[in-house]
């Protein structure tokens, strides 16, 4: 059985705490006009497992009672996220990968990051070649099918060819395209969570110190 490991990246592989955290903070700001704390800004993005970020930004614009336009808000925040990305940092090094590829598991990502922005956090720290499928947010055509949609994991894990493997997220709404991809789709998968924001119940849980030992835990099961 050829077993695999697939990841998301934003708070899995790279802290994005002041980088895409803060760019929704100041792209909810200038439109509002008003200061939004960096606190509230993660309470609305995690506790209602909203994926995109562009959308948790309506969300916080909504909630302090301001509105719009979905396009001003992504012309906006990709302003504000650029020039913030340097300040991202790596939870998972390079080293931990190389393990992994050096024991024979295959390697993907689905993450809700535009391409640009993988890219460029990838080729920053030279993470691409341990890699062998990536599913982003531009992979996809059909919006609805992106992720959180299970068919975004669906596509990777048929990109890799596995028989089985495990999923790493950190939110609400990784939580859930995994269940949903166990109710269709019949390979057999684990999900291992390393946020610590919210706690999805029957999770595996783990610390990125101990993702190595948890995963495989986790693939021994399959």
């Amino acid at each position: 059985m050829k077993k695999g490991i697939v990841f998301d990246v934003d708070g899995v592989i790279a802290d994005v705490s002041e980088s895409y955290h803060y760019a929704i903070k100041h792209t909810a700001e200038h439109f509002l006009g008003k200061e939004v704390p960096i606190e509230e800004v993660r309470r609305i993005k995690f506790l209602r497992g909203i994926n995109n970020d562009w959308i948790a930004t309506l969300e916080v614009i909504r909630e302090y009672g301001g509105d719009a336009s979905l396009d001003d808000i992504i012309q906006v925040f990709n302003s504000f996220y650029k020039s913030l990305r340097d300040k991202e940092r790596l939870l998972l090094d390079r080293g931990f990968f190389q393990r992994l590829k050096e024991m024979g598991y295959s390697l993907g990502i689905v993450t809700g990051r535009p391409r640009e922005d993988l890219l460029y956090l990838f080729q920053k720290h030279e993470l691409s070649p341990f890699f062998d499928a990536f599913v982003d947010e531009d992979t996809i055509p059909q919006e609805e099918l992106r992720k959180p949609h299970p068919y975004a994991l669906h596509l990777c894990v048929e990109s890799l060819g596995i028989d089985a493997g495990v999923y790493v997220g950190d939110s609400l709404a990784d939580w859930q395209m995994y269940k949903d991809y166990r109710k269709i789709y019949a390979k057999p998968f684990e999900y291992v969570h390393v946020g610590e924001r919210v706690v999805p119940e029957g999770a595996i849980l783990s610390s990125p110190e101990g993702l190595f030992e948890a995963l495989q835990e986790a693939l021994r099961s399959l």
